[in-house]
């Protein structure tokens, strides 16, 4: 049995109301409304399914945290304006409430684990707690955590039980047209262009 979650225990949930908003990034080609991982491809995140069971949203409370996870998500301090500006935010408003596993401050300790679940690098730890979750309570469309490269924002892992038609995009902000917001992200975190590669055309 996972560690900390039991088919009769009692979660401690973060509800998120219908209406509220959390964000995306992505790239731009592609849908802000997508469950992963792809048709045949194996689990490659954190709260991924290990065997397939279901399919994982992620997203963030704030631009700040998807930032982080996304662009920052390796430690990278020096990032390529290409990769970035292959890419997009966007808004996503839910049209139901959504139950969500606090997963961080004091639900660590309530559900039995400690931080190492939301920032360790072994995987396996954390989806096996996620498959368990997932399999024992059927109201529960996800987990909600702290960041791991800027534990002050919340992310979302929401599983696919979350149907398409209750996610809508209100917004879509493409990163290549908002260099003043991106220029301050990289500087809140000491991040900082790759100088090596030129800067295309204003």
């Amino acid at each position: 049995m996972t560690p900390g979650l039991t088919p009769t225990s009692d979660l401690l949930v973060l509800s998120l109301p219908a209406n509220s908003h959390f964000v995306r990034i992505h790239q731009a080609v592609h849908s802000a409304v997508w469950f992963g991982p792809a048709p045949g491809a194996g689990p490659a995140y954190r709260f991924d399914a290990p065997s397939g069971q279901y399919r994982t949203m992620y997203a963030a409370q704030q631009l700040e945290g998807a930032f982080a996870e996304t662009i920052l998500r390796r430690a990278n301090r020096i990032i390529a304006r290409p990769y970035v500006e292959l890419r997009q935010w966007s808004v996503i408003e839910t049209a139901r409430e959504l139950s969500l596993l606090k997963l961080f401050d004091e639900g660590l300790v309530w559900h039995g684990v400690t931080a190492d679940i939301c920032s360790g690098d072994d995987y396996r730890i954390s989806q096996s707690f996620a498959a368990a979750l997932y399999a024992s309570h059927s109201g529960l469309d996800g987990i909600a955590y702290r960041a791991r490269h800027n534990n002050g924002q919340i992310c979302y892992a929401l599983f696919d039980r979350i149907a398409e038609t209750s996610l809508q995009v209100v917004e879509k902000r493409l990163f290549s047209n908002e260099r003043s917001i991106t220029d301050a992200l990289l500087r809140k975190h000491n991040a900082s262009w790759d100088p090596m590669i030129p800067l295309p055309p204003p």
